[in-house]
């Protein structure tokens, strides 16, 4: 039934994240023209993405902020202490607002000789914590954090908008460290929200470099704005999954590092 062949696609991709059109013909035992008709409908109702060769998964829509904040913890974890690891003593660094930037906030608070420009009010808060830590100890506040202005978002912690935007472009970066809800080599960077969106092209356009903080889940996914293609991107740092494999190799293809964790 073309049901059961709708859920036996999605399963492969929620693990897979792309399938070749030749694996789903063997997997299914059908004809070739049966898996088109099925891909063109599941594309259709926006629950794949067809590439050539096979079919790629869509992110779906983001689950609330606080509910990310318990998903992949370790992972995410990893990825931040990576990510420290690449930043320099006098470097201005934009970071946005996500639960992997709320953590890199976390490890990055025993940096030194750093400045973080973000809209995450979450980020602003872990690192002004550590501002006050640096001064009790040496008293220079060596750690210097701007939060940017703008209207708050009430379902992020978070500011966004034009004020926010203008703010931006009042900075020339370092990098930006951005999490974006997924990579890929056809996609690029992508966002769901369009506010999100905005602020991380702003973000690209100021710095000299892009770092891109990605777990497994978002390797290969797409979501709905483009914010830079793959090959704008200087290095994805994620954690290694067997389904990534063919995503990860496809964005070292186009120039990308890609440090797995």
């Amino acid at each position: 039934l073309q049901e059961d062949r709708f859920a036996r696609i999605q399963s492969l991709l929620s693990s897979l994240d792309r399938v070749r059109t030749e694996q789903l013909i063997q997997d299914l035992q059908v004809s070739r023209e049966t898996i088109r008709l099925d891909l063109l409908a599941l594309e259709s109702l926006g629950l794949v993405r067809r590439v050539h060769g096979g079919v790629a998964r869509v992110a779906q829509e983001e689950p609330p902020f606080v509910q990310r904040q318990t998903q992949r913890v370790s992972e995410k974890r990893a990825i931040a202490k990576a990510a420290v690891k690449r930043l320099q003593p006098g470097q201005l660094v934009f970071v946005d607002a996500g639960t992997t930037t709320a953590i890199l906030a976390e490890e990055m608070c025993l940096m030194s000789h750093l400045t973080v420009v973000t809209n995450s009010i979450t980020v602003a808060l872990k690192l002004s914590s550590a501002q006050s830590g640096h001064a009790g100890k040496s008293g220079t506040n060596d750690l210097r954090v701007i939060l940017l202005g703008g209207d708050i978002n009430p379902e992020v912690p978070c500011t966004y908008g034009e004020v926010t935007l203008n703010e931006i472009r009042k900075y020339r970066a370092d990098m930006a460290l951005l999490s974006p809800v997924g990579i890929s080599a056809s996609d690029g960077v992508t966002f769901f929200n369009a506010h999100e969106a905005s602020l991380a092209t702003a973000m690209i356009e100021q710095s000299a470099a892009l770092t891109v903080l990605a777990d497994h889940s978002k390797i290969g996914a797409a979501g709905r704005y483009s914010v830079a293609a793959a090959a704008q991107t200087d290095a994805v740092l994620t954690n290694v999954h067997a389904g990534n494999v063919g995503a990860l190799d496809a964005l070292r293809e186009v120039g990308v590092e890609v440090v797995a964790v």
